[in-house]
């Protein structure tokens, strides 16, 4: 079976070709049309659009079979629970929707949906992130316990741990902590709540986007979400992180938490979550959390395998 990295190289392979072909046709490399190289151009030409179609066609079935095979894959392995859909700058709204209608799919329902704003995690932010979470903590200490020394985004995971999530399978009603919290973190801009939160959610899913900004700020974005992550997961039943395939890379979400030894070890994640098959790869992680367990699933850059048990023997 050809991997999907294989067709993202062989379809970059191509476009590259393409765009080296538009590069020399227009410099000082063109060649006169009767030097008889028309004909090898428009083969070859013909030969890349057909591996373009190719490859989209191979995609189509990917996505057909996969939503085909996901209710007997997924059963019910999220019955009853309640999940916190988290979008991260960058999160496609197709991805969202899949995910959503996937947790529905193996018995589960999103009660609760939230975005991460690029202020949020931009370092430079650092400083108004400790204050804030000093002043909420302030507002709900006698509701929320913080360890003594903790860093700011270490606090606000805390903080958001409670104000989001819970330990209840089925989900908790909001409450004064949901409300202050959230409330503090929408004054300032860091993060919004998409419509009415029903139940703080039991379990955690936060869906990135690809790698955005400049090599510094990608280094503390993904700083940033490995520490807030590791704390929503041990503040509930579970949290996984999500994200196409260039997450994964060294500067992406994906690939920075799994980089960092102590978020790796209790958040799980899935590198092509914008795939049909990588979003039912994602819903079956979110399963083992609640059972849990974690791991980390989707392209060869995962240790654990395509998803959850398909490496077991």
């Amino acid at each position: 079976m050809i991997s999907f990295r294989y067709h993202v190289v062989s379809l970059l392979a191509v476009l590259l070709a393409l765009a080296a072909g538009v590069a020399l046709g227009s410099g000082p490399l063109q060649r006169d049309s009767s030097d008889g190289s028309g004909g090898d151009d428009a083969e070859a030409l013909a030969a890349a659009d057909a591996r373009v179609e190719q490859l989209e066609a191979g995609e189509a079935f990917d996505a057909a079979y996969a939503g085909a095979t996901a209710g007997e894959l997924l059963g019910d392995r999220l019955d009853g629970r309640a999940v916190t859909l988290v979008s991260l700058p960058g999160a496609a709204d197709a991805t969202l929707a899949t995910l959503s209608d996937l947790v529905a799919e193996a018995g589960g329902e999103v009660t609760a949906r939230v975005s991460f704003e690029e202020k949020f995690l931009d370092v430079a932010n650092r400083q108004l992130v400790d204050e804030l979470a000093t002043q909420m903590h302030d507002s709900v200490e006698r509701d929320v316990d913080v360890p003594a020394g903790a860093s700011g985004y270490e606090r606000v995971g805390v903080l958001l741990a409670n104000a989001i999530g819970t330990t209840r399978t089925g989900g908790r009603p909001v409450n004064d902590v949901s409300d202050r919290v959230l409330a503090g973190l929408s004054a300032a801009d860091l993060v919004t709540t998409q419509g009415n939160i029903d139940r703080r959610g039991g379990l955690v899913l936060l869906v990135a986007g690809a790698p955005y900004g400049s090599s510094d700020e990608r280094e503390g974005a993904g700083s940033i979400v490995s520490t807030v992550a590791t704390a929503l997961d041990e503040g509930t039943n579970g949290a996984v992180l999500v994200g196409p395939v260039e997450s994964a890379a060294p500067d992406g979400l994906v690939g920075a938490l799994r980089a960092d030894p102590t978020a790796a070890r209790v958040v799980s994640t899935v590198d092509v979550a914008d795939r049909v098959s990588g979003a039912v790869a994602s819903v079956l992680a979110l399963g083992q959390q609640a059972a849990g367990a974690s791991g980390h699933y989707g392209t060869d850059e995962a240790a654990d395998g395509p998803l959850p048990g398909a490496s077991e023997g």
